[in-house]
């Protein structure tokens, strides 16, 4: 699943939930209002219109190929303030701006790794890999992605959607979120110094 994160100390975030639970909501209420410009942007990106014919809803299915809906794929493109796991280095998820539907993941990654699409082995080939192409039509891959908009470069990655959103933010929200985490930071090391004052008096 595509998606652009913060990331901050895994302590401080624990820190503010179990001694400060006002300023850990104060942050998630000012992440959200630093990020939900980019997700705006994103889903302004989605175009009313399959790129393609074929990949338009249908009133049968062909196969197992999730179709494209704008509204659908709007819908998957998220924004979350809720902490994530910490990695091995101490960090954990300050917020995440997902693009979580099928059609959504194919529309912003597709032909990231292969512009060409992806390798034809036809309908009739056996085995049961998901990497490769078993349309009829050898072309299909390169004709699919050829129909895409580019995809655009960010710090975060690169895709169509969230990522080229983010690279058109042109750091703002990053400076805004990075901005809230200082804050709260500080915030909490004055109150909690308070409190230790307090107790010493």
């Amino acid at each position: 699943m595509p998606q652009v994160e913060i990331r901050g100390n895994a302590d401080l975030r624990k820190a503010l939930q179990r001694f400060t639970p006002d300023l850990e909501k104060a942050l998630r209420k000012e992440l959200h209002t630093a990020l939900m410009p980019v997700v705006a942007q994103a889903r302004a990106y989605v175009t009313a219109d399959s790129p393609m014919s074929r990949w338009a809803p249908r009133s049968f299915s062909e196969a197992r190929f999730p179709f494209y809906s704008a509204s659908r794929i709007q819908r998957g493109i998220t924004l979350t303030t809720k902490p994530g796991k910490s990695n091995r280095n101490g960090f954990r998820g300050m917020a995440q701006i997902h693009n979580k539907s099928a059609a959504g993941a194919i529309y912003e990654i597709a032909g990231r790794v292969n512009p060409q699409g992806q390798v034809w082995v036809g309908p009739k080939a056996g085995g049961a890999s998901k990497g490769v192409s078993r349309s009829s039509n050898p072309g299909a891959g390169a004709t699919f992605i050829s129909n895409l908009p580019p995809i655009v470069s960010s710090l975060q990655g690169q895709g169509r959607l969230i990522f080229r959103a983010w690279a058109g933010n042109q750091g703002r929200a990053y400076g805004a979120a990075q901005r809230a985490i200082d804050k709260a930071t500080k915030e909490f090391y004055i109150q909690t110094e308070n409190h230790l004052l307090t107790k010493a008096a």
